[in-house]
């Protein structure tokens, strides 16, 4: 093999005591893409499909190749072209960022009516966020502060550039983040994961109900909304934060459905929902009016009770709170959360740089 970039050689040490993956016999790829693609390591399963690590002998390069199973069965969901093709376009708008895995090819099995697509980024990194975080809670290695802010600026830069490109991501996870470190030891954070992606302007192609797993999923998205902006992706990843944060090897708000908007509604508080004025036209005023009522006692919720200043401090907390706000129309962007005081970076004589 020829010589591969710095941080396509370097893997995290936590990634040699990752578990193997349970190995299944993996599924025959076409004989083009076998032809292409040398199939190395297992990387995971997304719910559409496997991923493998695989040495592209056309580009010289070390790339992952997602299936996108043509046939549904007890572990992943049917595709199509059209799901192909989703994916594809929104990984090509958001091209040229750092924090965002770059598309390579795509392919698809012409031979038969179900046939598998392909589609091939380039080889970001040897485990997602969520095994990273497992892996940390196990080795009782919580994260710093500074390692947040780092992480949380990566992510948010990110979705800046995705949100500008006119896409929503909808399923922002930390399944759907790659983690990989250079040799000068700095972890890199890399979205994606675009199977639910849609376009800015949500509802409008038909897969609105995709939008989020459910312990991401965004209060408005839970009471039914399905005219929803970038601002469901700013949410999941308040939720990543504060499972950076919080260091506990899971999904902050838990992970079945009632669970999760039980807890979004205790800790982060009911106000926002009552005050969003979506609420009514999603689900009419006896809905907020139960709301109210059943949110009292937790109206303004708890969330700097669970994370007090000896945890985060009040800068960082800040961010937190405006991603996590329950009133979508005064949650915090990408953008706007990148200009928070928490992620300006201070050189010579006190002058503050903006990411």
């Amino acid at each position: 093999m020829a010589a591969v970039s710095t941080e396509e050689e370097e893997e995290p040490p936590e990634a040699k005591k990752v578990e193997e993956l349970e190995e299944e016999e993996p599924a025959p790829w076409p004989a083009a893409v076998a032809a292409r693609y040398e199939r190395l390591d297992k990387l995971g399963d997304s719910m559409f499909g496997d991923v493998y690590k695989a040495w592209d002998r056309a580009g010289n390069r070390l790339v992952a190749v997602k299936r996108l199973s043509g046939r549904t069965d007890d572990r992943f969901v049917q595709t199509a072209l059209h799901d192909l093709a989703r994916e594809a376009m929104s990984l090509a708008a958001c091209r040229g960022h750092p924090s965002v895995v770059k598309l390579v090819a795509t392919h698809a099995d012409s031979g038969r009516r179900d046939g598998d697509c392909f589609l091939v980024t380039r080889y970001a990194g040897p485990l997602n966020l969520h095994r990273y975080l497992a892996l940390r809670f196990e080795q009782e290695r919580p994260f710093t502060e500074a390692e947040v802010r780092d992480a949380m600026r990566q992510l948010l830069s990110g979705a800046k550039h995705v949100h500008k490109a006119g896409v929503l991501h909808r399923d922002m996870a930390p399944e759907n983040v790659v983690v990989d470190r250079t040799k000068k030891g700095r972890m890199v954070y890399r979205i994606c994961g675009f199977g639910m992606s849609a376009s800015r302007v949500a509802g409008k192609d038909g897969v609105a109900a995709l939008a989020s797993a459910s312990p991401y999923r965004a209060p408005e998205l839970f009471l039914g909304s399905e005219d929803y902006n970038e601002r469901v992706d700013t949410w999941g990843l308040g939720c990543i934060m504060a499972e950076l944060v919080a260091g506990a090897g899971g999904p902050f708000f838990g992970k079945s459905y009632a669970e999760v908007f039980e807890k979004v509604q205790h800790v982060a508080g009911t106000r926002g929902m009552v005050k969003w004025a979506g609420l009514e036209r999603v689900a009419g005023r006896d809905r907020a009016a139960r709301l109210r009522e059943k949110g009292l006692a937790t109206y303004a919720g708890c969330l700097r009770e669970v994370f007090p200043e000896g945890v985060i401090s009040e800068r960082g907390f800040e961010v937190l709170a405006g991603l996590l706000d329950t009133n979508p129309e005064s949650r915090l962007t990408a953008e706007e959360a990148l200009q928070k005081l928490w992620f300006r970076r201070y050189g010579f004589a006190g002058r503050c740089f903006a990411p």
